[in-house]
């Protein structure tokens, strides 16, 4: 009996130390494509910022409107009207929203929007922004996926997966998507939210995890 307790237990580490090996192998090639994306995103702003201030003219005229029936709940489709004019004496971009009513008393949102020579300035600014703000969030996955891998290599060596050294490395992991959490909670609005459940569900799982491990130690001292 003694023998065969071994035995099963033997597997289970095995199967832990499979799972921490094939994660590892995943983990390398996430953290390969995502110093790639970083690289790429770097640059992309960099050939941005070299692009002359004529490079690209842009120019639209865009007029529409939008229908709310009225035997919709009032609050069921609501756009907010809007009067928004950029560049000197608005004449770059304007963008509006009126909001009326038609003869059978549905809501009629009349939408304008004008763009007129929008040049590689502002196309630069924006541009090296948005990439910026990408490389930043690859670079914080990043460093989730490293400390990742640091627990998957921890799991693939151990003799068991309450060890001290994966206890160690599994805290690492867990705090480090707090940045993320952070990251999606101001750039995000309900998806940062999401995230930030997310991430304290995992925390809360690894303190539960830990936990454990401290009072199968304290079980193995007495025995």
């Amino acid at each position: 009996m003694v023998n065969a307790t071994v035995s099963n237990k033997d597997k289970n580490v095995e199967k832990v130390n499979t799972l921490g090996k094939v994660s590892g192998i995943m983990l390398n090639i996430a953290l390969t494509a995502l110093i790639i994306g970083m690289v790429t995103c770097i640059v992309i702003s960099i050939y941005f910022c070299t692009l002359p201030k004529d490079a690209v003219a842009l120019k639209g005229d865009f007029k529409g409107s939008v229908t709310v029936s009225h035997e919709l709940p009032e609050k069921f489709i609501v756009i907010n009207e809007e009067d928004v004019e950029v560049g000197k004496e608005g004449r770059q971009l304007k963008y509006s929203v009126t909001e009326n009513r038609d003869e059978d008393n549905n809501k009629v949102y009349d939408i304008s929007f004008l763009l007129d020579k929008l040049t590689g300035t502002e196309l630069k600014v924006v541009a090296a922004g948005a990439m910026a703000l990408i490389a930043l969030s690859l670079l914080i996955l990043s460093i989730i996926v490293i400390f990742g891998k640091k627990l998957a290599k921890a799991l693939e060596t151990c003799d068991s997966p309450f060890e001290d050294n994966v206890l160690k490395k599994m805290k690492s992991f867990g705090f480090s998507l707090i940045p993320w959490a952070l990251y999606k909670l101001i750039v995000g609005n309900l998806g940062g939210i999401t995230t930030v459940i997310f991430v304290l569900i995992v925390l809360l799982f690894i303190s539960v995890f830990n936990y454990g491990a401290k009072l199968q130690r304290e079980s193995d001292e007495t025995l």
